[in-house]
């Protein structure tokens, strides 16, 4: 390359380079002047230079410093944190609501089984029984030796109590029974105590008494048609029992019981 087209080279690069340092100055407010000597001009292209390399450096710090978007990785990480004990709460509130749900259901199977048990009763013991009556029926037989006014107070047909099945007490004795019956039913009884004893002896029923029909009447009673040669109140009535108290006018004999007459 020759020399003249190198001068060439160099001055229009010279030129450019003060063309773009004169734009620079303009910009930046800068006394430039194009009258200066070739030194004070190079002088200047270097001062100018770093100026125009400083400005793109600036221009890029500003953007920087003002669109530099926040740093958000804080705020990002600080849910996170907070997020895990709200995670974990949850399960823990369900596992107690499902402890709550068992134990309900526990509790309601329990009174289901307590209400079950309290509805299952035992069948009721049957009462135990007999068969009583009370009948004066005999004195009809010997109204001549009636006493008198007796016929009046007793009934018509002489059933002073119907035949019945009666309910009986454990231990009660025929004595109890009778006193029983005739108590419930507004029948008049009377006794007394036999002499030496705690035995009850049956003086009159229905005011009916001993003797009203002759010097051999009296009450007697049989159990499952046998007459007792005891006191009422020494024999226990058992149930099925069938008891009878008969008013006699002979002792027994018109009544079925023939003891005393084969005793003498």
């Amino acid at each position: 390359m020759s020399e003249k087209l190198k001068k060439l080279i160099k001055s229009a690069l010279a030129v450019v380079i003060i063309a773009g340092a004169l734009t620079a100055a303009y910009f930046s407010g800068s006394d430039v002047t194009s009258d200066k000597t070739p030194e004070t001009t190079q002088t200047t292209t270097v001062t100018l230079t770093a100026v125009v390399t400083s400005i793109p450096l600036t221009e890029q710090t500003v953007p920087e410093s003002v669109t530099a978007p926040p740093d958000t990785s804080a705020v990002t990480e600080a849910p996170s944190e907070t997020s895990v004990p709200t995670e974990t709460a949850p399960p823990e509130t369900q596992t107690s609501v499902s402890e709550q749900k068992a134990t309900q259901t526990e509790t309601v199977t329990r009174t289901e089984t307590v209400t079950t048990t309290e509805k299952v009763t035992e069948p009721p013991v049957k009462a135990e029984t007999c068969t009583f009556m009370i009948s004066c029926a005999t004195v009809f037989d010997n109204l001549d030796k009636l006493r008198a006014g007796v016929i009046d107070v007793i009934p018509k047909d002489g059933i002073i109590f119907p035949r019945s099945e009666v309910e009986i007490r454990e231990g009660e004795t025929v004595f109890d029974l009778i006193s029983e019956i005739c108590r419930k039913n507004g029948i008049p009884m009377e006794s007394s105590n036999i002499a030496m004893t705690n035995n009850r002896y049956i003086e009159g029923i229905a005011n009916l008494y001993e003797f009203d029909a002759g010097n051999l009447s009296g009450w007697m009673y049989s159990v499952n048609g046998k007459f007792p040669q005891l006191s009422t109140s020494q024999v226990t009535v058992k149930s099925g029992d069938v008891i009878e108290v008969v008013y006699s006018c002979n002792i027994g004999v018109d009544v079925g019981d023939d003891y005393f007459t084969k005793a003498g």
